[in-house]
């Protein structure tokens, strides 16, 4: 988000997060009027505005997409594997031990981004601008509501909807949840009236900001998850032809380095830049927060300048092997486990010049710096060729900076980089789902074969609309491997017990203590302590 994050932050948190007013010195408005009285006049206004409804999703470690919190719980799936004696919070989360207390949740922050666009689409009206312009803040506005409330619906499921500025709720503080099927009716509605205002393009100095083909992305996303699939296929179909010209990039490695932001693949990725806030006030939404990429931080190994707190998952490995690739190829596996591990390519296959990183060292040793940590507990990887597996986690780690110490988020030179929240390889494998439900095989094979041939692997036919499925569910664990959907991809495919199978088939952490409620995050106590009209979510009462 290259204009909130770099150019209306501070500006904004001082006239909204907390209250203040700008004025000039020949300005007779009366300082002591209420801000909605007095700020609501300019486009620049407005843009400051938007920039505290984007906020809360770019903060340095617990936002939703931050690094502490939210990306480690959205990566509670049997794709990701955390090493034991790190965060309390994490290992309650991902072991299915948590419960309406455990810290890190995302609850607040997100109705505070839902509550800053309910006071921006009240105040809108007043600002005097282009209409044309104004109209795009609207769509901008109501998809970052839609968006937020996308995150609550998948993770809690039931939650108060709230569609006015809490000062003028009739509610108040107060308001009971929604029904779950409510909530998705406000979001589809939301990214509707997005993507009816949105522009297809946006200027280089508006990198970052929300795209028409970003709010169909998400709206065709949130038809699938609500199974309304007729509508999602014809919603995605749109990103596939002009005026929309997203693509797969050839190189799946260049989804993850900060030297290939912002390409064709990218319908939505928010952009940091460690220019601009302090390296303090960590987790916290603020004029004068760091501004930079902090996840290599975490997932980089021991000996990278990281704090190694997770690896891979046996199964996504054991899935990633599973089809070679055509004999001739010039790899022997799918060619995105070159870019989701780190892993020493001659223990497995020849031909290929085992890689060096962070300064050139090679794999064993980051394999052996790993070792204190890997004795608390790892996973066991398939053998191959009767060797032992041995993977650590690549993606999203600064592989790309042969630097020692490429990972460590205190220079900021390792801060760059963008999290690529929606690709289009994302659109591809949700068109795919929403045509394989409508029975329609010719759409789903079309759009598979597009991500199975990035990937290297030979052409394949499928029988029916079942064998499709199939490789959908597949194609997605590779294609998102711990880019936090693989829970939400089961949770939507399955029951709770089959979800559950699947965990303790596939030797994930706590498998055996998932239980029906595990399928949401609980409301947390502080929301039931100070809402009287709310209750907890009927799984978990």
């Amino acid at each position: 988000m290259n204009f909130s994050i770099k150019k209306y932050t501070v500006i904004a948190a001082s006239l909204l997060f907390l209250g203040g007013c700008k004025s000039d010195f020949l300005d007779r408005t009366n300082p002591n009027l209420p801000i909605e009285e007095t700020y609501w006049r300019i486009e620049s206004d407005a843009q400051s505005a938007m920039a505290t409804i984007y906020s809360p999703i770019r903060s340095q470690m617990s936002g939703y997409y931050g690094a502490y919190g939210g990306y480690q719980t959205m990566n509670r799936a049997d794709d990701m594997w955390f090493l034991s004696g790190e965060e309390a919070f994490t290992w309650e989360y991902i072991n299915f031990l948590n419960s309406a207390g455990t810290p890190e949740s995302d609850f607040g922050s997100l109705y505070n981004g839902i509550n800053r666009a309910n006071v921006f689409l009240k105040n809108i009206p007043r600002v005097s601008m282009d209409e044309n312009r104004k109209k795009e803040l609207i769509g901008e506005a109501n998809f970052l509501r839609g968006m937020y409330y996308f995150l609550l619906a998948a993770n809690y499921g039931d939650v108060p909807l709230r569609l006015l500025p809490t000062d003028d709720d009739p509610d108040g503080a107060s308001k009971p949840s929604a029904a779950e099927a409510e909530v998705w009716k406000q979001v589809v509605a939301d990214f509707k009236i997005a993507k009816d205002n949105l522009p297809v393009t946006r200027s280089a100095a508006e990198a970052g900001r929300i795209t028409k083909g970003a709010a169909i992305a998400y709206l065709g996303k949130a038809l699938v998850y609500s199974k309304q699939y007729a509508e999602a296929e014809a919603e995605l179909k749109t990103l596939l032809t002009a005026p929309y010209t997203y693509d797969l990039t050839a190189n799946f490695e260049d989804n993850f380095k900060e030297t290939t932001k912002l390409n064709k693949e990218s319908v939505w990725e928010i952009v940091y830049d460690s220019k601009f806030g302090g390296d303090g006030n960590w987790g916290v939404d603020c004029a004068s927060c760091a501004m930079g990429f902090v996840l290599p931080n975490f997932a980089g190994p021991d000996g990278t300048g990281a704090w190694f707190k997770l690896m891979p998952g046996a199964a996504v490995v054991r899935d990633f092997i599973s089809e070679e690739r055509p004999v001739g190829s010039d790899t022997r596996f799918d060619k995105r486990m070159y870019t989701s591990f780190f892993w020493k390519y001659s223990d497995y296959e020849t031909g290929l010049t085992d890689g060096a990183w962070f300064g050139n060292q090679s794999f064993d040793l980051m394999w052996s710096n790993a070792g204190p940590k890997r004795q608390r507990g790892e996973p066991t990887f398939p053998a191959i060729d009767g060797k032992t597996g041995r993977f650590l986690i690549k993606k999203y780690t600064n592989f790309y900076r042969n630097i020692s110490g490429a990972n460590s988020m205190y220079d900021a030179a390792n801060r760059n980089n963008n999290l690529r929240v929606f690709r289009f390889a994302e659109v591809l494998l949700l068109h795919a789902e929403a045509c394989a439900k409508n029975g329609n095989t010719a759409g789903a094979a079309s759009s598979l074969k597009r991500v199975r041939d990035r990937a290297g692997l030979a052409n394949k036919t499928w029988a029916n609309a079942d064998e499709l499925m199939k490789e959908v569910i597949k194609q997605n664990e590779l294609e998102f491997f711990f880019e936090g959907h693989r829970f939400f991809d089961l949770k939507r495919w399955y029951t709770p017990a089959q979800m559950k199978q699947i965990f303790v088939d596939n030797k994930k952490q706590g498998a055996n203590n998932f239980q029906p409620k595990h399928y949401y995050l609980p409301i947390p106590e502080a929301e039931i302590n100070t809402n009287s009209k709310i209750q907890q979510h009927p799984l978990w009462r």
